[in-house]
């Protein structure tokens, strides 16, 4: 019996405890005319910590224009997965306005890949944050990739974890990078 619930709280537990430490909290999103395709979501845990960007509706599995602009309040369900993890949201939309809930799954994985990019997976700690979920939820908000770490090396930028987050915060791409390498 004493090995059945043993088995019991790992397989409740995850092994980690990953199960009692999700990440969750809130959403809203509304979309902006002048930028069709694009949806301007806002993200809350707790008090402290908040996001905001406009993202491509595209990213998101699971959610239509349809859904979105449907004239009665309609129930949605749908994800964004990046390379750090993968944010579940549900909740409501009408007329181009949402509202909901959201849970974060990290990806165990992605720290490695990063090492294996040779960058040493380490953010510095901010009120709090002190492990390594926060930071890869961190990393999955501002789509810091394995593929954008690569195109950034690739443009001669070798940088530390901490720089690569705030290039992605601040709209920075290989793109941009580039059309400024050109002004030379």
């Amino acid at each position: 019996m004493n090995k059945l619930l043993a088995l019991a709280a790992v397989l409740l537990l995850g092994g980690t405890g990953n199960l009692c430490a999700a990440i969750h909290g809130s959403w809203t999103a509304s979309t902006e005319s002048a930028k069709p395709g694009r949806i301007h979501f806002n993200i809350a845990r707790g008090n402290w910590q908040h996001y905001g960007n406009t993202m491509k509706l595209a990213d998101f599995r699971g959610l239509s224009d349809a859904q979105i602009n449907a004239t009665v309040q309609t129930l949605v369900q749908f994800q964004l997965t990046r390379d750090a993890g993968t944010l579940q949201f549900e909740g409501v939309f009408r007329n181009g306005d949402g509202a909901g809930q959201f849970t974060f799954q990290s990806n165990p994985a992605f720290p490695a890949a990063v090492r294996a990019l040779g960058v040493a997976f380490e953010l510095k700690r901010r009120r709090g944050d002190l492990n390594e979920e926060n930071d890869l939820f961190s990393l999955a908000m501002s789509d810091v990739s394995t593929s954008f770490i690569r195109a950034m090396q690739a443009e001669g930028y070798n940088l530390t974890l901490d720089k690569y987050l705030a290039m992605r915060i601040h709209g920075i791409d290989v793109d941009f990078v580039r059309k400024m390498n050109s002004m030379d």
